[in-house]
């Protein structure tokens, strides 16, 4: 019987065929790996990460921020935030969870922000006595209130007892000690001055509560002006008689009757009650500002006096 031979080229062309379909084959399958790594397994592997936020602040939504590495898909992940309150300072705690893989993280939220605020110049008079240093502030305002206000050199509370124009500096803080400071300028008066000044003051500058329908000529002028919460504020204001307000509206308003009586100091620039209004609600939702008619005690004596 006769043998045949295999071509030699022939057997070679056989070989590298096949050596190629087992590596196509090799190459599928580490493609495979790797694309169920980062599609499947990359998914799996995820670990939250400690996050601070700044009091007040509104947190982010976005799965990415929680994470220690960022993921290219974060479909199929949910956070929750639920027990994160960013109204006060605390760790609170969060999760993330893809399928049913839950994990924790948690949140800080921290104030590490110094309070924003503007500064006036003050005229006192000279005082033995610890000056209010908050006068120096015209507005604060920061997360964590109140703001603290204080001398950056004690030794310049002695300034505050001797006539004089000085320029200070302060520091302004919150109660995490996060604070700035600035310079301000104090004039230093000698005792009884400016009492005086503010007394006979008769300029309206603001009121108690803001008033839609205020005019000038509605309100009663007082001779001098007074201290708020003073024995001649709390005398004037009980003396308001609320029969002849009911009088009034009956007469001015018929069929309708007053739902709340409220009585508007009127203010000077240094902040002395001048004069006062009533304000008055009405069953019908208005409100009307009228006289203070009553004539008060000071002023019957001064002209006694007089």
């Amino acid at each position: 019987m006769k043998k045949y031979e295999t071509d030699e080229d022939f057997k070679d062309v056989t070989e590298s065929g096949n050596s190629l379909v087992v590596f196509s084959f090799i190459l599928i399958i580490i493609g495979l790996a790797v694309f169920g790594y980062f599609f499947i397994l990359q998914k799996v592997n995820f670990a939250p990460k400690t996050v601070t936020v700044e009091l007040g602040s509104t947190l982010s939504l976005d799965v990415n921020d929680y994470l220690l590495k960022k993921k290219v898909d974060t479909s199929g992940f949910s956070l929750n935030l639920n027990k994160v309150d960013t109204s006060e300072i605390g760790t609170y705690q969060y999760t993330i969870s893809y399928n049913k893989i839950v994990r924790k993280g948690n949140v800080k939220v921290v104030d590490s922000t110094p309070p924003t605020f503007e500064v006036k110049n003050v005229k006192i008079e000279a005082t033995e006595d610890n000056f209010y240093l908050g006068s120096f502030l015209s507005s604060c305002d920061d997360a964590s209130l109140p703001c603290l206000v204080s001398l950056k050199n004690d030794s310049d509370y002695a300034k505050f007892k001797t006539p004089g124009i000085y320029n200070i500096k302060i520091v302004v803080a919150d109660i995490f000690d996060n604070k700035k400071e600035t310079e301000v300028e104090v004039e230093v008066v000698e005792k009884g001055t400016l009492v005086l000044e503010e007394e006979n003051d008769l300029i309206f500058a603001k009121s108690s509560i803001e008033l839609d329908n205020f005019k000038d000529e509605y309100y009663l002028k007082l001779n001098k002006a007074i201290a708020p919460n003073s024995e001649e504020s709390s005398e004037i204001t009980s003396e308001i008689d609320i029969d002849k307000i009911e009088k009034y509206v009956d007469s001015e308003y018929p069929n309708y009757k007053i739902v709340e009586t409220r009585i508007v100091e009127m203010y000077n620039k240094s902040g002395y009650i001048m004069g006062y209004v009533v304000r008055l609600t009405l069953n019908n939702g208005q409100d009307k500002i009228i006289y203070y008619q009553d004539t008060p005690k000071q002023d019957e004596n001064e002209k006694d006096e007089q």
